[in-house]
């Protein structure tokens, strides 16, 4: 079959004419030689097999052999939100790491190499170099999360699973913006750092101290308060899930909380230390305990804590960096 039979290959074909016909004509070319070249290397598709592996497969052979046995003596039915409890402390450590591979080499490695003086002899300014790169390793990101996925409903499909469509796909697209911003993160690091062995000790010891320590900052941080400022508990719960909600992953993982439980909520006591005062100081609410866990009724949820803002300031994590980013690259001497 041609290339002009092949509908997909049209299709496209259409879609690449599109954009270099529309405003983004300028940064396109580099983003599209961006994805091209790195989809030739064979890393890549080492990558997507070992979010498979690590992902997908494991968390499919827990539905089949140990979880769907636990809920069949629970009598109750097994859905793909068994899989998305599963499949998300996997994810929430490995994709960022992921990210940052594919990330923090885009622009310092052309820096060592010499490259990025001829890049910039050519008609791009260095903003439309960096969101060339932005999207093209972006694109690049979510190779695996796509993959990891598809492969998922593949073995699913022909099961006895129940396929929570709304949950699982909100659970993919939550997923997928997870790793653009830790790929911007990435990017805006190799922008604003001069070569590419500072950018990803820079990426990996901030990831490391957002996974490892970031958890105990917001409540280290009421505690002090506390101590020195005199705070009362209900401040110092405010304090404490306010901070915990600017990290990342901290965000997503309460996101994908919120799409399994249905509520913003009993996701968000979740990153607290004590969820009763919480609850029914903080929030106003009442604590009951039912099989479930625990359910806060006749709560408010402030602005600050709810879904859209949760939203802001994840991807804060992608405005910020490449901003500032560009801000360096900018007014950095080549």
């Amino acid at each position: 079959m041609s290339a002009e039979q092949n509908p997909v290959k049209k299709f496209l074909g259409d879609v690449d004419t599109s954009i270099k016909n529309s405003e983004f004509v300028d940064w396109y070319p580099i983003s599209k030689k961006e994805f091209r070249d790195t989809v030739r290397s064979p890393w890549i598709w080492v990558l997507s097999f070992i979010f498979i592996v690590l992902f997908a497969l494991p968390a499919v052979l827990g539905l089949y052999f140990n979880i769907g046995q636990q809920f069949a003596e629970a009598g109750a039915s097994l859905t793909t939100d068994a899989y998305v409890r599963f499949a998300l402390p996997i994810a929430a450590p490995l994709l960022p790491a992921v990210a940052i591979v594919i990330g923090y080499a885009a622009i310092a490695r052309e820096g060592e190499r010499g490259s990025l003086k001829i890049l910039l002899s050519l008609p791009y300014t260095r903003g439309e170099l960096l969101a060339g790169k932005f999207v093209g390793r972006s694109a690049i990101t979510l190779i695996p999360v796509t993959v990891g996925f598809l492969t998922t409903l593949l073995v699913l499909l022909p099961s006895e699973i129940e396929i929570a469509w709304e949950s699982f796909l909100l659970f993919a697209l939550a997923t997928m913006a997870y790793g653009v911003v830790f790929t911007a993160f990435a990017i805006g690091l190799s922008a604003a750092l001069k070569t590419a062995r500072r950018a990803m000790a820079a990426s990996l010891g901030i990831y490391v101290y957002l996974q490892v320590f970031w958890s105990n900052l917001g409540a280290g941080l009421g505690n002090l308060l506390s101590d020195h400022a005199n705070i009362g508990e209900v401040t110092q719960l405010h304090v404490e899930l306010f901070v915990s909600l600017l990290s990342p992953i901290a965000a997503y993982r309460t996101l994908v909380q919120e799409i399994l439980q249905g509520s913003p909520i009993r996701s968000r006591l979740l990153l607290t230390s004590n969820p009763q005062v919480t609850c029914e100081e903080m929030l106003g609410g009442t604590l009951e305990v039912t099989q479930a866990g625990a359910e806060c009724t006749n709560a408010a949820l402030p602005p600050q804590y709810g879904t859209v803002a949760v939203i802001g300031y994840l991807l804060l994590w992608l405005v910020v960096p490449l901003v500032a980013g560009y801000y360096v690259f900018e007014n950095k001497d080549l």
